[in-house]
């Protein structure tokens, strides 16, 4: 998330930035031990001069140097690990020194005073980095000047008062023009560092909306994926609901086509017999006249279920047009179809399901046409409709609640179908 410090790569977005805050403080640790190490290395190595110079001042030379030294030190080993809030005005305090050392020399020691002016250019060394206003370097120059001109005016170097005046003023411009050149400079690192944060802020955030997009590329993949899933189901659903008769739940005539088709390869291809029991309701339209269409539909529910429990597994029970049904029996040869068929007929008749205009059973019946279908007889799938409906309609006239089975043709009128295509 970028910040208003990122957002806005200024001075004032620089002071509210706290990560930025914590790194120029470090920065200016560093400084201001930098600064005391110098300015400390500086006051000691002046007043080993200022004794040799003047050996008969040495102990005031000491005296004044020793204080100094000792603040300098304790500030070098305080400002790595403490008092980082007050690092600022650790700083000041070791600006001050080397003025301190220069005022207290100059009045207390009058043999020292070019030592005195030289360890005025350590004051541009201490102030240059953490002195930010032109108000601190003033104080820093009257700390110098106003000790010299008020103590100093009897001194036998009292006429170079202006030497000391212009040191001092070189050293305020030196330290004002590094201070400047570390502004502009630290100016320039906030600018540089907080476009390069708010270049790492905006690549995060895109790199957070690449996430999120793939997120929901991937949640829309799924979705898809279930959508793909859901519509092979209701696919299949459609398939299976489009073979199935609406009213009794069994196969209707587009099942029966292509089970039927399927049962003719099989014969053709590997042999074996399927019977085809085609079924009809013994004076339905009489029972929908007699009790109304609602009690016609149950009763063909009824008969699909009869029909549906007695059949064998792997037979196919099919809905073959308004009260007609029929069977699929797999391996079922001539010689069993009428066991099977009159098991089917008896079955109904026994479910006791009424139909008052139906003598003299006053139930619901069913007339059946069977027919077997093999090799040696299977020459057409329509004929062999043909032949199970014309056996039907013997059954219907031979006094229905019967089965007549179509013989296929003799045993030397055998034709395969293959030969049969061929000749076509």
């Amino acid at each position: 998330m970028l910040t208003g410090a990122t957002e806005r790569p200024d001075a004032s977005a620089a002071r509210k930035d706290g990560r930025l805050r914590a790194v120029y403080r470090r920065e200016l640790q560093d400084s201001v031990l930098f600064s005391a190490v110098i300015a400390t290395a500086g006051i000691a190595v002046t007043s080993v001069i200022a004794c040799l110079v003047a050996p008969s001042a040495a102990p005031f030379e000491i005296a004044i140097a020793m204080p100094l030294v000792l603040t300098g030190i304790g500030v070098a080993r305080t400002v790595p690990c403490r008092c980082r809030r007050y690092v600022i005005q650790l700083g000041m305090l070791i600006g001050l020194l080397p003025m301190l050392s220069t005022a207290s020399m100059a009045i207390l020691i009058p043999q020292s005073e070019p030592i005195a002016l030289g360890s005025i250019g350590l004051i541009p060394v201490a102030f240059a980095v953490f002195i930010p206003h032109l108000i601190w370097l003033g104080i820093a120059n009257l700390v110098l000047l106003v000790p010299i001109v008020v103590f100093g005016g009897s001194a036998p170097w009292s006429g170079e008062l202006p030497a000391f005046g212009f040191a001092a003023t070189l050293a305020f411009g030196v330290s004002l023009g590094a201070n400047e050149v570390q502004l502009r400079r630290r100016q320039q690192m906030n600018s540089q560092l907080l476009a390069v944060r708010g270049l790492y802020g905006r690549m995060k955030e895109h790199e957070i909306d690449l996430r999120r997009q793939d997120e929901f590329l991937f949640m829309q993949q799924e979705t898809l994926v279930v959508q793909q899933a859901e519509l092979l189901r209701l696919n299949e659903e459609l398939e299976t609901i489009a073979r199935l008769d609406a009213l009794t739940g069994l196969g209707n005539r587009l099942r029966l086509n292509e089970d039927l088709a399927q049962a003719a390869a099989r014969i053709e291809r590997t042999g074996g017999t399927v019977g085809l029991l085609l079924l009809d309701l013994d004076r339905f339209k009489r029972l929908n006249d007699t009790v109304g269409h609602l009690a016609g539909d149950a009763a063909l529910r009824g008969v699909a279920d009869v029909l549906r429990k007695t059949s064998r597994l792997g037979d196919g029970v099919y809905r073959y047009g308004g009260e007609e049904f029929l069977v699929l029996l797999h391996d079922c040869d001539e010689s069993v179809l009428a066991s099977a068929g009159q098991r089917y007929i008896t079955a109904i008749a026994a479910a006791g399901m009424p139909h008052p205009d139906n003598p003299p059973w006053n139930l619901v019946t069913a007339s059946a046409g069977a027919r077997e279908l093999s090799q040696r007889n299977c020459v057409d799938i329509d004929a062999a409709l043909h032949d199970a409906d014309e056996a039907l309609y013997v059954a219907k006239a031979s006094g229905r609640n019967r089965l007549e089975i179509h013989s296929g043709p003799p045993a030397d009128a055998f034709i395969r179908m293959d030969q049969e295509r061929a000749a076509s």
